[in-house]
């Protein structure tokens, strides 16, 4: 009995041995393949030698992003977001029904939203502006803390004691309903791309229609400052859009079986597999030698005696 299960445990681990060594040398075949059709220097040229370049297109696009560059935006691709958005009706319209829903929300009740402002010295909500104007304004206001980060040292420490000494004149600025979703809307945008960012948009009006029919949304609402209720509705929403897109990626994006068997941790696995058999095998091996030379020896005894 004993013998049938080391045969057997041979077998098995052979058989396993053998196809750890085949897929190995599977991995080693694609490699090879890969570097022996590596086109030459030749063959590139024939190739574009071959190109249609008529067909050739430029992207507007592309040399839109490298011009505002030397122009000196920082983030080119958000420029030309911004610029879609503005264009775009839908995502116009979308803003200004955002703005309309929020501003009623907050302002229903005028009485105690007037004194929660004047408790906590806030001015309240900024004017109803619609989206071109809203990203130009943005971006006027980028490019001038741009300009003002290139002041060199002195200048900029001559500006913050003056700005001290004006100190106690500054008051805090209305809060702007459309100019918290722009900035809501490239995040998302800057993690998921335009589409996302666009459906971000068009989502909100219906979104927040929703959650402010709540009765404790509203109560909630009442207790709050308009900075905060504005910051905190749009911020919620926009973690629960980026919560359910990354869950739509986690369920789109899925590996063939040939990346996920060649992912270092299941490269570690099966090394971790191999000479565990390795020694599992030598183990059998051993403790088969071991009984045969004892069959042997015992063999031997009886020979002699035998012989004796």
């Amino acid at each position: 009995m004993l013998g049938k299960i080391e045969s057997a445990l041979l077998y098995l681990m052979r058989l396993v041995m053998v196809v750890l060594v085949l897929f190995t040398l599977f991995n080693f075949a694609l490699w090879s393949w890969g570097a022996a059709h590596k086109p030459s220097s030749g063959a590139i040229e024939e190739t574009h030698q071959n190109r249609d370049w008529a067909a050739l297109k430029i992207s507007e696009e592309e040399l839109k992003k490298i011009t505002y560059s030397d122009f000196g935006y920082d983030d080119t691709n958000q420029t030309l977001s911004d610029a879609k958005l503005a264009a775009d009706p839908a995502v116009v319209a979308a803003f200004a029904e955002v703005d309309a829903v929020l501003r009623a929300a907050i302002e229903r009740d005028p009485a105690q939203r007037k004194k929660l402002e004047r408790d906590n010295d806030e001015p309240g909500l900024a004017p109803v502006q619609a989206l071109p104007a809203l990203v130009e304004t943005m971006q006027a206001k980028e490019r001038a803390s741009q300009e003002m980060d290139a002041v060199d040292a002195a200048a900029a420490a001559t500006a913050a004691a003056s700005d001290a000494a004006d100190s106690e004149g500054w008051k805090p600025q209305p809060t702007s309903i459309g100019e918290v979703l722009l900035q809501q809307t490239r995040s998302i945008i800057s993690s998921y791309g335009y589409e996302a960012g666009r459906s971000f948009t068009l989502g909100a009006p219906q979104a927040l229609k929703a959650l402010l029919a709540d009765p404790q949304v509203q109560k909630g609402i009442n207790k709050q400052t308009t900075s905060m209720v504005v910051t905190n509705l749009l911020l919620n929403y926009g973690i629960v859009f980026s919560a359910k897109a990354g869950e739509s990626e986690m369920s789109t994006a899925k590996p063939s079986w040939l990346e996920r068997l060649i992912e270092p941790s299941n490269l570690l696995v099966f090394t971790v597999l191999l000479w565990s058999f390795v020694f599992l095998m030598m183990i059998v091996v051993f403790l088969r030698v071991e009984r045969h030379l004892r069959t042997m020896s015992q063999d031997g005894k009886a020979l002699a005696q035998r012989s004796s």
